[in-house]
């Protein structure tokens, strides 16, 4: 299949559907808007006990769709990232799913947390409503350290928008935030209005950091990710410093994801074009 650069909703809409209804808890959790019409990413969210099921209809998907490489990257701690990487592209095609996502090293949500805010989109599959989708990317994507404004990320994701469409949503998630909830309204409300709260924002930080401090394990987890956990695999890499694209060596690059990726799956014609080197795990698709 040819991948459109710019409307994308015909790649990815069968597989959300068909993962809505594989599924109990498989939802999108933000970027899906993004991603159906362009380059972005999807991040979504399930109980480990699917992880395998999402795992298996990706693949399943890629191979029908004929969109090369596929490998399920886990060296992110607490998901995975699935991704194929079709020839035509510079950049390869991610969906990632997570059990819980953090903030500032406390709980932003797990997944059990997510069911009051999902819905049925009118395209067919299951996401987090707007507005509280809108509040996690508020302040994973609209804040900088320090209660600052990420006016940038706040544009470049969509925040005003998602937040101002749905002030049930914005409430919803807020409770999520505990005794800070008032002051993610009150940001929020702000942000709508074309402003800011440093106040707010820096009250938002206060309670997470608390929060971290209840869990010094998983902190420090999270923390030596971050120092080295991109080191080695080619696949973090390229998430999280160069929006997913693939290097100039596009063979040497899939040459490296192979070596250090136990969970691959080759394109149809990949061992006989000699593109790569045999043997590949063997995974079945039943």
């Amino acid at each position: 299949m040819k991948v459109d650069s710019t409307d994308r909703s015909a790649l990815w809409l069968p597989l959300l559907r068909r993962l809505t209804t594989a599924t109990a808890t498989w939802a999108v959790w933000k970027n899906a808007d993004s991603a159906l019409a362009g380059p972005g990413d999807i991040d979504a969210a399930a109980t480990i006990s699917e992880w395998d099921d999402v795992e298996q209809e990706f693949v399943r998907w890629a191979a029908a769709l004929d969109l090369g490489l596929v490998v399920s990257c886990r060296h992110i701690p607490g998901g995975r990232n699935l991704i194929a990487v079709p020839e035509e592209l510079s950049a390869f095609l991610e969906l990632s799913i997570k059990q819980d996502k953090t903030y500032h090293g406390s709980s932003l949500f797990v997944v059990e947390d997510l069911a009051p805010l999902v819905e049925m989109d009118t395209r067919g599959f299951r996401r987090v409503r707007a507005g509280a989708e809108g509040v996690f990317k508020l302040v994973l994507n609209g804040a900088k350290w320090g209660g600052r404004c990420n006016r940038t990320g706040l544009e470049r994701k969509g925040v005003v928008e998602c937040l101002a469409v749905d002030p049930v949503g914005v409430r919803l998630a807020a409770a999520r935030f505990g005794s800070a909830s008032g002051a993610v309204i009150e940001l929020a409300e702000r942000v709508i209005d074309g402003g800011w709260s440093t106040r707010a924002m820096l009250e938002i930080e206060r309670q997470a950091l608390l929060r971290a401090m209840l869990h010094p394990d998983a902190t420090a987890r999270r923390a030596r990710f971050r120092l080295f956990g991109r080191a080695g695999c080619p696949i973090v890499e390229a998430i999280l410093t160069n929006a997913r694209r693939i290097p100039e060596d596009r063979n040497a690059w899939l040459d490296r994801v192979v070596r250090t990726h136990s969970h691959v799956w080759p394109p149809s014609d990949a061992v006989l074009s000699g593109r790569f080197t045999p043997p590949f795990p063997r995974r079945g698709l039943s």
